[in-house]
């Protein structure tokens, strides 16, 4: 192993603990914004009973990682350009996540990834240096296409026609009776919507450090202690969760009843549930939660999406899927002269 090669590896591992921080600090509102906006949790349980969940989440994701990675062609380029490939790739993850995360929008670090992956394959293609065709098999970008792009429409629609159900059921129960049996389920579905969103983010975090040990050629190092360290950096991210992405869910772009926020928190806990344990498709957990959310809110009597700010946050949902690959493909060509 060359010292370029060698430092390559720790920035990939560096970087991963830092994508696992940020990916747990940003998107912990995608959780808990639903239940404490409603009374269900206090900030303070709420964050702590995520971080549980995200480390459970994390632990199980290593054994559900296996299956994605068969499809994955045994073409990861090796040594130097396949860790370059990572080091992008996380690198403008991690910066498009927090550009998002200052401004409060809620965007995917997951498809930040996948960009960031794509730009950097691009241009190692390019250069000479790597295969996209290998590295990407039309199995594999199917399944990241319909994990990514369905989970929005998906969620809004379910979101949306269940809650018309949901009412007629409670439409002769007191208010207040009403209110407390949407805040118990707000609190389960929000453990649930944490669980999920730790496998899906341990799976993106086991994931690149499967691509690191491939191009050193040794795939064998994978083991146990990798999902357990995932769901700890995750939990750990989780705990410093702030409110910028929770209070644009909540207050910016639509509000809420304890009932509508339970039918909207129970929809993408179970988008998350299918997607990962039945599916094994990635998956954007905040993509989930502003859907669901939205979709919900559509259907009330009044008014309640404030449609400007819907565009603001589809717009950056859409440049996510081109900001970080123009920037990762940029810096891949830069730095392949190394090789």
């Amino acid at each position: 192993m060359t010292p370029l090669v060698l430092v390559l590896l720790c920035l990939v591992l560096a970087l991963t603990v830092g994508y696992g921080l940020i990916n747990g600090m940003r998107d912990a509102p995608n959780a808990i914004a639903l239940p404490v906006r409603s009374r269900a949790l206090t900030p303070g349980v709420a964050l702590l009973l995520a971080a549980v969940m995200n480390l459970g989440g994390g632990i199980l994701s290593g054994g559900l990682l296996s299956a994605v990675w068969q499809e994955l062609p045994p073409a990861i380029p090796s040594g130097g350009p396949g860790l370059l490939m990572a080091v992008v790739a996380l690198a403008v993850a991690i910066a498009w996540g927090l550009f998002a995360w200052q401004r409060g929008l809620p965007v995917s670090m997951t498809h930040a990834l996948i960009a960031g992956l794509i730009g950097a394959g691009v241009a190692l293609t390019v250069t000479g240096d790597a295969s996209f065709e290998g590295i990407w098999s039309p199995v594999l970008v199917t399944a990241i296409l319909v994990g990514l792009l369905l989970t929005p429409l998906l969620g809004s629609f379910l979101s949306w026609i269940l809650v018309t159900p949901a009412t007629w059921v409670a439409r002769d129960a007191a208010p207040g009776t009403v209110n407390h049996t949407a805040r118990i389920g707000l609190a389960i579905t929000g453990a649930a919507n944490a669980l999920g969103h730790g496998v899906q983010s341990g799976q993106r975090m086991t994931f690149m450090v499967a691509i690191a040990l491939t191009a050193i050629g040794r795939p064998d190092a994978m083991g146990w202690w990798i999902p357990v360290a995932t769901g700890l950096i995750l939990a750990i991210g989780t705990l410093f969760g702030g409110w910028r992405v929770g209070h644009t869910l909540t207050e910016k772009l639509v509000h809420l009843d304890p009932l509508r926020s339970a039918v909207a928190s129970t929809v993408s806990a179970g988008l998350l549930f299918v997607g990962s344990f039945a599916l094994h498709l990635p998956l954007s957990s905040t993509h989930a939660a502003a859907a669901t959310i939205l979709g919900a809110g559509q259907n009330q009597r009044y008014t309640a999406v404030r449609w400007q700010q819907v565009q603001r946050v589809i717009g950056y949902w859409l440049a996510t899927l081109v900001a970080p690959a123009a920037v990762a493909l940029i810096l891949a060509a830069a730095a392949s002269p190394l090789f």
